[in-house]
């Protein structure tokens, strides 16, 4: 049973999300600090799998916080929670090593759905690891049929073979984890699938709860959209990690990416890679997790 801790110095902000994980029908223990001093203690005792934490905090921070988890030899995933006036500071937490980041107003659409994917991406697999343990490196290309089931066991793969390969951290896997996740369902929704943004928050608050979604499931089975398909390659080396994802929709001008829409996606996946880039017609993203103590120049060339 997952353990999740909640650090927020406003009873108010505090008790919303305690009454929002207590809404979702996953069965979860969530214990509450006032401070991430009280956090720091509490983690000494009890073994979290998640930390939900306010960015700004009377006394300790939560970046304080956030930092303080990456010290210790067992690496849990933070969520930071932040005002909408506190962007650059999410930022901030995510290139600190954060796992994800939620503004404080979309916590009722997206706590229990991002909880979930910090879960998901955090549980990779360690089966074969001696095997993988002596590969020199990995290529794997794939073709989606917009099944979003399909995400997991495809980042699983990807960090299973990651970890057992040495090239990758639990933490970073993790990190990528989420950043595929992301650019796989946006090519899926938004290119394929050409969803509205409200058919889209419906998506988003069901996408990790394991059970079809009904707007996606018509969509794909209509034309032109069956005939779509997602496009994964993915290169491992002892140098870092290569993930190139494509769809088959119209893409999107570069310069008109409209912020409000697509800004969180985009803001995550920038940060929790090395590196993401997008293809001149916007139809394909390419992100890049380097190796942790890298013994050869950065990938410069994908699979």
């Amino acid at each position: 049973m997952p353990m999740l801790l909640v650090a927020d110095d406003s009873e108010l902000d505090r008790m919303v999300i305690v009454e929002l994980l207590k809404k979702e029908p996953i069965d979860w223990l969530v214990e509450q600090v006032a401070s991430a001093e009280e956090a720091v203690k509490l983690m000494k005792e009890i073994a979290f799998d998640v930390v939900i934490t306010d960015v700004l905090m009377e006394g300790m921070s939560g970046l304080e916080l956030l930092n303080h988890v990456h010290k210790q030899p067992r690496k849990v995933p933070v969520i930071v929670v932040s005002g909408q006036d506190t962007r650059d500071a999410a930022i901030a937490a995510l290139q600190s090593g954060a796992a994800n980041y939620i503004p404080k107003s979309g916590l009722p659409a997206l706590l229990g759905e991002t909880v979930r994917q910090v879960l998901d991406a955090a549980s990779a697999e360690k089966n074969y690891q001696r095997l993988i343990a002596t590969a020199d490196d990995m290529r794997f290309h794939f073709k989606l049929n917009n099944d979003l089931g399909l995400i997991r066991p495809l980042f699983g793969l990807i960090q299973e073979m990651a970890i057992g390969m040495g090239v990758l951290t639990l933490e970073d896997c993790t990190r990528l984890g989420i950043a595929i996740d992301e650019a796989i369902v946006n090519a899926i929704c938004h290119g394929n699938l050409e969803l509205s943004q409200d058919d889209m928050s419906n998506v988003r608050r069901h996408l990790h709860a394991k059970c079809p979604i009904e707007i996606v499931e018509q969509r794909r089975k209509q034309a032109p959209y069956n005939s779509r398909f997602v496009y994964v390659a993915c290169l491992i080396t002892h140098e870092g990690v290569k993930v190139s994802v494509r769809d088959d929709g119209s893409g999107f001008a570069l310069s008109s990416v409209d912020q409000e829409r697509q800004g969180r996606g985009v803001t995550l996946i920038q940060n929790l890679v090395d590196k993401a880039t997008f293809n001149e017609m916007g139809n394909e993203i390419t992100l890049l997790k380097r190796a942790v103590a890298p013994e050869h120049p950065p990938l410069n060339k994908a699979s």
